[in-house]
């Protein structure tokens, strides 16, 4: 848009704006990867649509909603784990990864959410848990049996020290990293449960194994990959004990160095090489210059990834309720846009299927401004650079629950904070549950809210989890009839995105004045400008455009 007198505007609660002006020609643009423009779609199959009425998503039911999706504008899906599991993880603990998990159908319900999905234009990406498997995979069953087995080298098995574990290395989950096998009289290493066991990727054989299983599902049309707790692969060549310090901090044990960067760029060159696949990693724990040289195109390793150093913020020890920060999410924008960094193609996101309701944590705690805190939300996330990764129901402003009990919760983690930090006294159930409450997993694994009919549209029987009370106002089938709701902003947004692909590639200036509730950044290309105002209060602001920061 041009001619607009920007010195002095008003913006209202929790209202947005935006902006942009454009020379007469508009440039072609280079042709890059198609995932870099594309605005993707993450669906937790359990909880997304039940098509066989047992209380469980499958991908019956996701099929059936992916016109929904690309009404929505989505270029593609991000199908959370869905391989054959016993579930003590949710399905992040693999036992077979050329097998759909039951729950969620068949192989052949898989094919036909596939081939309907590419007849519709969208592009689908599947979780691989590579870190782990689960210990029924037939590999541990093997490698557990006896100390000569041939599978023994695909984990880590080691003697225990003064008849204590190797070392003092702690879970992501909490509690020893360590767990003695009775038949063998060895200890195996699990970054997260003990029915997780660790992979051995310097063993190539179990490279070999892993690119096998991934080029199974690419022959199948599958179009990349998203890597669970890729960054936890590699493991220190010489076991060492962590400082008292470093414990209660959870410090990871994983080695982002040499290791990590030979295993990515083995990984590369065996599979990614020559294709379109996208790679997108969970890069948990690593520092900047670290997320750089992974995601960096010129090193092929991956081709992009996740950050959580803004998300751990106000998520304290992965369990406790902290303050969000106007600074802190501007500052993290600002690191983000990795405009140092031109072969470094960041992720946007602010939900998945690990935290909590992004309109809870971030937007007004004033229930009459939870339309506007999703809508600005929208627009923020999808006017930076990167690929911006949607979460189910983020698109209609799904809310966190409103858990009364420890019962109530299905997340592992949170019944062993429970018995960590209440049944040991440390803290009373009250400030637990408060705290659980607002950050627990099981926030974004509620089931999908369709409509105001039973279970809100996602089964026809009672679901594996409860429904939020909400529903009934906060739906799919309503927001689609209403020109002003959170869906419909939605798909305003997207298309506006798709419109100007300075939002996409452009450069990233933070204007907003100090020590303020406007959020303001300017994006900007060879021949685009565009600015957007967050107002992140309760309070109508006043906003005014420092000179000369919009002609074009």
């Amino acid at each position: 848009m041009t001619g607009i007198d920007l010195s002095r505007r008003s913006l209202l609660p929790l209202a947005v704006g935006f902006w942009a002006t454009a020379s007469a020609s508009t440039p072609v643009q280079p042709r890059m990867p198609w995932w870099k423009s594309s605005v993707f779609y993450e669906i937790y199959p359990r909880s997304f649509q039940d098509g066989n009425s047992d209380g469980i998503g499958d991908f019956i039911g996701m099929k059936d909603r992916l016109e929904y999706l690309a009404e929505l504008g989505v270029d593609a899906i991000w199908v959370a784990a869905c391989f054959d599991s016993p579930n003590v993880d949710n399905g992040y603990d693999v036992r077979d990864y050329r097998k759909i998990m039951p729950d969620f159908g068949t192989m052949e319900d898989f094919d036909a959410f596939l081939a309907r999905a590419k007849q519709l234009g969208i592009r689908v990406i599947l979780d691989m848990v590579f870190n782990h498997t689960s210990d029924q995979h037939a590999w541990f069953v093997e490698s557990r049996s006896s100390r000569d087995n041939r599978y023994r080298n695909f984990y880590h098995w080691h003697d225990g020290k003064n008849g204590a574990p190797p070392t003092n290395w702690q879970t992501q989950f909490g509690g020893s990293a360590w767990t003695l096998d009775q038949k063998t009289g060895q200890y195996y290493l699990h970054s997260f449960e003990a029915q997780q066991p660790d992979l051995n990727w310097e063993n190539p054989e179990v490279r070999a194994e892993l690119y096998a299983i991934l080029k199974f599902w690419a022959d199948k049309g599958v179009d990349g990959f998203r890597f669970d707790a890729i960054t936890f692969i590699a493991k220190p060549e010489k076991l060492y004990d962590l400082t008292p310090e470093e414990i209660p901090a959870r410090k990871t044990f994983a080695d982002h160095g040499d290791r990590l960067s030979f295993y990515l760029k083995d990984m590369y060159e065996h599979v990614f090489k020559n294709t379109e696949l996208y790679s997108v990693g969970e890069n948990w724990g690593v520092t900047r210059d670290e997320y750089a040289r992974i995601t960096d195109s010129r090193n092929r390793e991956l081709s992009s990834g996740f950050r959580f150093d803004f998300q751990i913020k106000d998520n304290i020890d992965a369990w406790r309720k902290g303050t969000f920060h106007l600074s802190d999410l501007r500052a993290f924008n600002r690191d983000n846009s990795f405009d140092d960094h031109p072969g470094t193609w960041p992720v946007v996101w602010l939900e998945d299927h690990d935290y909590s309701r992004s309109v809870s944590r971030y937007g007004s705690q004033l229930p009459q401004y939870r339309d506007r805190s999703a809508k600005l939300l929208a627009t923020m996330m999808l006017s930076l650079r990167g690929t911006p990764f949607i979460y189910q129901g983020q698109e209609i402003g799904m809310t966190n629950f409103p858990f009364r009990s420890i019962d109530q919760f299905d997340d592992v983690f949170a019944h062993n904070e429970w018995r960590l930090q209440v049944e040991s006294g440390h803290i009373s159930p009250r400030e637990m549950l408060v705290n659980l409450a607002a950050t627990t997993r099981d926030n974004t694994r509620t089931p999908m809210q369709w409509n105001e009919g039973t279970n809100a549209g996602f089964s026809s029987v009672k679901p594996w989890m409860l429904v939020n009370p909400n529903f009934r106002t906060i739906n799919c089938s309503t927001e689609s009839s209403d020109p002003r709701s959170v869906l419909s902003f939605y798909k305003s947004m997207i298309r506006i995105r798709k419109q100007f692909p300075v939002l996409i590639h452009g450069t990233y200036q933070d204007i907003s004045p100090d020590d303020s509730p406007i959020y303001a950044y300017i994006r900007e290309d060879s021949t685009t400008r565009a600015l957007v105002v967050l107002n992140f209060s309760n309070e109508e602001k006043t906003f005014s455009l420092p000179e000369g920061h919009l002609e074009k």
